[in-house]
C-alpha cells in the first residue's frame, strides 16, 4: 500500500514539554460529540490494511493491543484538579473516514484526542504505528492549570481483547523513547518521558490551546526507529492517512443516494472490510474481528470477498479467494474452524463470487482446480451414505460448529452451504472453459437437492429447521433461499420462517440471539435479501433500517449487542460480518446479478427514489452504471446495457399504471422487463391499493 503525500501545510511540530500555543481550531475541525452512536459505549479501532495488530481505544478513552496498554490521565483545575471523565464519543470523520477523534473534559479544560493509524517505517511495514496528539484548550473564562500523563502498562486480565499473533510474548519492558535510546520502546512523545511515563503539566490563560504529541507502535522497536518514524509530523500523518482512505473508497463503487447517513455507512463498511484483512506468506487473508477473535474464519471471510466483490474491489477480493487454497485439505475440503462442515460451501461460494466480477481467466482455471477437488470430497462423504442405507446419510454428517448454532447435530445449513457451492462450483468451471466438469457437477447438484428436499419433507417443521435431527439455533438455515438459491424465493416455507423469527424480535429488520435481548443484524441480512426476491419491499426495508440504526460514531457495528442497554458486551465493533452484510443488503437493494436475469432497484429506500445514481457496480456482465427516479405518477431509469434481460422494480406503494411501451414489457403489477441491450426505461404509476 503506498501512502499519498501530503498537500495540506503541516501544523506546529511540538518539541518541547511546554507544547505549542495555537489561537483557534485545528484544520478541518469536526466535534467528535455531536456523532450519532447507537451504543452505550464509545469505542475505536485504529488498523490497517495487511498488518497483523490493531489498536483498540477503549471505552476510558486508553489504547491498548492485546499486549499492553497506554493509559492517559487528564485532570484540570486551579489548585485542587480534578479527573477527566470518559470520552462521549470516539469518532470518524464523516462516520466512516479516519482519523478518530474523542474528547475528555475536566474542569472547563478539553483534552481534544485525534489519532491515525499508519504502517510504521515504509508503506510495507509489518508493524502498525499510530499518530496522536493531544490538544488541551480551556474553554473557560479564567486561567487553568492542566497536567496529562501518558502511561505504558503490561497487559492484564483486565484487558477488553487479547489477540496475539501466533505465540507473540508481552514486552518485557514498556517504555517509551528518549534521548539516543536504542534499545526496544513501545512509543515516543515530545514531553521528555521517562521510563514508561510521558508526563506534562500547563497553566492555560482562557481560551488558550496548547498540544502535544505521541507516536505508539504495535511491536516493539529500537528508540532511534520509534524516533525516525516520529519525524513526520503529525498533521501530515493524519492528512496522508486521510487521503490513503479517500483513495481506497473512490477506487470503489460509488453511492449517490441524497442519503447522506447511507452513503457513509456504504464508505465504512468499506474501510473495515479493506483493513479487516493480514498479508501472511505473500498470501492475503480475511481475519474475524481486528480485537477478540482476530482469527480466520471462512464464515466471517467468505461475506467478507462476496462484499468486496460487488462493491468495486474485486482484486482484493481475488486475491483474498486465492488465500482460502490456505485452508484446503488434501483431501479437498475447506476448513478453519473444527466441526464447520460448512466452510466449504462457503470457501467455493465467495471464489465464484469474486471470480465471476473478475473475470480472469488464469484465475478461473486455478479456481476450477479447487473446486473440483472440494466436489469429490462432498461426493465421497455422500457415498459412505448412500452405503449406510437411511436417507439422512447422504446428506452431510453430525457436526459440532462451537458456534452460532449450538448444536451437535446434522445440520441443515451445512447442506444450503454444500449445494450454494455445487453451484459455484458448476460456474467456475464453466468459466474456465470446462463445460463437461461443469455439466457433472450440475448433474451431482440435482441428486443432492432431491435427497436434500426429501429430507426438509420428513421434517418436523413447516419452516425450515436448523438441525435435522434435535434442536438447534437458527443460523446456516437463513441462507436457503440467498446466497445459498437451494429455496426458491416463493417457496412457503422461506415466509414461515421469517415470519417465526420477525415475530420474536418485534418486527423484520432484528433477529434474536438466545435471549429476546440479544439481537444481531448481520444474521438477518440474509432474510432481508429474500424479502426482496420474494417481493416484499418494506420487509427489507426494515432489515436495512435496523443495518443503518445500529453503528456506532464511526459507522461500525457490532456482531451481538442488547436491545434493552444497547451494549456490545466483548463482542466489539468493528465486526466485518456486519460490515459485508450492510454492503450485500445495499447492493443487492440496487442491483442483483446473482441469476441469469439482472434485477434493478428490488427495494430501494423511498427517499432514494428522488433521484440516485450508481457508478462502476462490478456485475457478472462486467461494470454498471444505473440511475432512477420518480415524480409523481412516473419512474425513470438508465442502466449500462447487459446481454441478457433486465428486470425493473416500481417504487414501493406503486403499481404499474398499463403496459409499458414496446420493447418493454409487463411482468406482473410491479415488475418491468427490458429485452438484452436496452439502457433506459420508462413507466407510468399507480398508487397500490392495499388490501382491506
Amino acid at each position: 500500500m503506498r501512502i499519498a503525500r501530503a498537500t495540506a501545510a503541516a501544523l506546529c511540530v511540538v518539541v518541547m514539554a511546554a507544547g505549542c500555543r495555537s489561537s483557534g481550531p485545528p484544520p478541518r475541525a469536526w466535534d467528535p460529540d455531536s456523532a450519532l452512536d447507537a451504543f452505550a459505549r464509545p469505542s475505536g479501532a485504529l488498523v490497517w490494511p495487511g498488518l497483523t495488530r490493531s489498536f483498540l481505544v477503549t471505552p476510558a478513552g486508553a489504547l491498548e493491543n492485546g499486549l499492553w496498554r497506554v493509559r492517559f490521565d487528564f485532570s484540570a483545575g486551579l489548585g485542587q484538579l480534578a479527573p477527566a471523565g470518559s470520552p462521549v464519543r470516539i469518532a470518524s470523520e464523516g462516520r466512516w473516514r479516519p482519523p478518530l477523534r474523542w474528547n475528555r473534559v475536566a474542569n472547563g479544560v478539553r483534552a481534544e484526542f485525534e489519532a491515525a493509524a499508519f504502517p510504521a517505517r515504509s508503506s510495507m511495514d509489518s508493524v502498525l504505528a499510530v499518530t496522536l496528539r493531544v490538544r488541551l484548550v480551556n474553554t473557560a473564562d479564567a486561567p487553568r492549570e492542566a497536567r496529562l500523563t501518558a502511561a505504558l502498562v503490561p497487559g492484564d486480565d483486565a484487558m477488553l481483547f487479547v489477540a496475539t499473533s501466533g505465540e507473540t510474548p508481552a514486552p518485557r519492558l514498556t517504555r517509551w523513547a528518549a534521548g539516543a535510546l536504542r534499545d526496544s520502546c513501545l512509543g515516543w512523545s515530545d514531553l521528555s518521558p521517562r521510563d514508561s511515563l510521558a508526563q506534562g503539566a500547563w497553566r492555560l490563560a482562557p481560551h488558550e490551546a496548547r498540544a502535544v504529541r505521541f507516536v505508539l507502535v504495535a511491536a516493539p522497536l529500537s528508540g532511534a526507529e520509534v524516533a525516525e518514524v516520529a519525524r513526520v509530523p503529525h498533521a501530515r500523518r493524519v492528512e496522508d492517512a486521510r487521503r490513503y482512505w479517500s483513495d481506497e473508497i473512490a477506487r470503489g463503487t460509488q453511492l449517490e443516494l441524497g442519503d447522506p447517513e447511507a452513503e457513509a455507512a456504504y464508505r465504512a463498511a468499506q474501510v473495515i472490510l479493506l483493513a479487516c484483512r493480514e498479508h501472511v506468506r505473500n498470501r492475503w487473508l480475511p481475519i474475524g474481528n481486528p480485537f477478540q477473535y482476530r482469527d480466520l474464519w471462512i464464515r466471517d471471510g467468505a461475506r467478507l470477498i462476496s462484499a468486496l466483490a460487488v462493491s468495486g474491489h474485486e482484486h482484493e477480493a481475488l486475491a483474498l479467494a486465492n488465500g482460502m487454497a490456505e485452508l484446503q485439505w488434501r483431501q479437498g475440503p475447506y476448513l478453519s474452524q473444527r466441526g464447520q462442515l460448512d466452510g466449504t460451501g462457503q470457501a467455493l461460494w465467495a471464489i465464484e463470487q469474486a471470480d465471476s466480477r473478475l473475470h480472469e481467466t488464469g484465475a478461473s482455471a486455478a479456481f476450477a482446480r479447487h473446486a473440483l477437488d472440494a466436489i469429490s470430497w462432498f461426493e465421497a462423504q455422500r457415498q459412505l451414505g448412500r452405503q449406510a442405507g437411511w436417507p439422512l446419510a447422504r446428506l452431510l454428517p453430525f457436526a459440532e460448529p462451537r458456534d452460532g448454532e449450538l448444536a451437535t447435530a446434522p445440520l441443515v445449513g451445512n447442506d444450503l452451504w454444500a449445494l450454494a457451492g455445487y453451484r459455484a462450483a458448476a460456474r467456475v468451471c464453466g468459466a474456465a472453459g470446462r463445460p463437461a466438469d461443469s455439466l457433472a457437477i450440475e448433474r451431482a447438484r440435482s441428486a443432492y437437492l432431491a435427497d436434500f428436499l426429501g429430507g426438509l419433507s420428513r421434517a418436523r417443521s413447516s419452516d425450515i429447521p436448523p438441525c435435522w435431527m434435535g434442536a438447534g439455533r437458527d443460523w446456516g438455515n437463513l441462507v436457503a433461499a440467498w446466497p445459498a438459491g437451494v429455496l426458491a424465493p416463493g417457496d412457503p416455507r422461506c415466509a414461515r420462517l421469517a415470519r417465526r423469527l420477525w415475530a420474536r424480535a418485534g418486527g423484520a429488520g432484528l433477529l434474536c440471539y438466545g435471549s429476546d435481548d440479544s439481537l444481531q443484524t448481520y444474521v438477518g441480512a440474509d432474510l432481508g435479501v429474500w424479502a426482496m426476491l420474494d417481493d416484499r419491499p418494506l420487509a427489507a426495508d426494515s432489515v436495512l433500517a435496523a443495518m443503518l440504526a445500529w453503528r456506532d460514531a464511526s459507522g461500525a457495528g457490532a456482531e451481538l449487542f442488547s436491545r434493552a442497554h444497547r451494549d456490545f458486551g466483548q463482542n466489539l465493533p468493528p465486526h466485518p460480518t456486519s460490515a459485508a452484510a450492510l454492503i450485500a443488503v445495499m447492493r443487492n437493494a440496487l442491483i442483483f446479478d446473482d441469476s441469469d436475469t439482472l434485477s434493478l432497484t428490488l427495494a430501494p429506500l423511498a427517499s432514494w427514489w428522488r433521484g440516485a445514481r450508481v457508478s462502476r457496480a462490478p456485475t457478472r456482465w462486467g461494470d454498471l452504471d444505473l440511475s432512477f427516479s420518480r415524480d409523481a405518477n412516473r419512474a425513470r431509469w438508465s442502466w449500462t446495457p447487459v446481454p441478457v434481460w433486465t428486470r425493473l422494480r416500481v417504487p414501493p406503494g406503486t403499481t404499474l399504471a398499463g403496459a409499458p411501451a414496446a420493447p418493454l414489457a409487463a411482468d406482473g403489477p410491479h415488475f418491468v422487463l427490458a429485452p438484452p441491450g436496452v439502457r433506459t426505461a420508462e413507466a407510468s404509476l399507480s398508487p397500490e391499493r392495499l388490501p382491506r
